[in-house]
């Protein structure tokens, strides 16, 4: 699972990054240290209809005859902030969009919880060259013009395992699906088929990352943890080391 992320790039570096002259944004691209899926704020998407600029968009994903005023009920409801690689095209919410309406969600960290003991810490994960990212996303337009989005998760691989290490109701580990720059235009091309589209859920990106615990504050939805200190590491007695 990926509920939590962070993009504290400047704007200009996201368009140098990804190769996009983001005029839309302008004045409404704000960087953030900490995102909730929960949270009314926005995130950021690349779709495969515009690859030049990037839009904000809610996170979790929404059929497209909704309006923002029922996100919050319908994600109580439906949990839609990941989705499932291995099961987009046996979903009736999500084999449309992975087919027709892909999108890059752009982050440069992400947080996930390790367990021991019972208790939870939160790890923050990026790039060990600091770099922004892109997870494979899925996106809708609602009604009203605003979108929202998916990341897709994939099985875990042995890093991200040792640092989500509770795995969900299926018994899987999971990890956001973090493109490879080197497919993130194929990803939003609008061209595939389905067998390609396909591959690509099954690749990852070949970066390091780096990771480190923070603040538990970015579990406590009654804190505010979109703040330059929540990044920084926190170390505890129960763990005795950093990933």
């Amino acid at each position: 699972m990926c509920f939590h992320t962070s993009l504290t790039k400047e704007e200009k570096a996201l368009e140098e990054r990804f190769m996009i002259h983001a005029d839309y944004s302008m004045g409404v691209y704000e960087p953030y240290n900490h995102r909730s899926g929960f949270d009314k704020d926005f995130i950021y998407i690349i779709k495969d209809e515009e690859p030049y600029n990037f839009f904000p968009a809610y996170w979790g994903l929404m059929p497209e005859d909704y309006n923002i005023y029922q996100r919050t009920g319908f994600l109580k409801k439906t949990n839609t902030l990941n989705a499932r690689a291995e099961g987009l095209f046996e979903s009736p919410l999500f084999e449309k969009p992975t087919l027709e309406n892909r999108c890059l969600i752009l982050a440069d960290g992400f947080f996930e919880p390790h367990t021991r003991n019972g208790k939870s810490f939160p790890h923050y994960i990026r790039y060990k060259n600091k770099g922004a990212f892109a997870f494979a996303g899925i996106y809708t337009e609602l009604d009203d013009g605003l979108y929202t989005a998916s990341i897709i998760t994939t099985l875990a691989n042995p890093y991200f395992k040792e640092i989500h290490n509770k795995p969900n109701r299926l018994n899987e580990y999971r990890m956001p699906l973090v493109l490879d720059e080197s497919n993130e235009a194929d990803w939003i091309d609008g061209s595939l088929n389905k067998n390609q589209i396909m591959e690509l859920l099954f690749t990852f990106t070949n970066e390091d990352f780096e990771s480190y615990t923070v603040s538990k504050d970015v579990m406590n939805s009654h804190v505010d943890s979109n703040r330059p200190d929540i990044l920084q590491p926190v170390l505890y007695d129960e763990l005795n080391t950093l990933f």
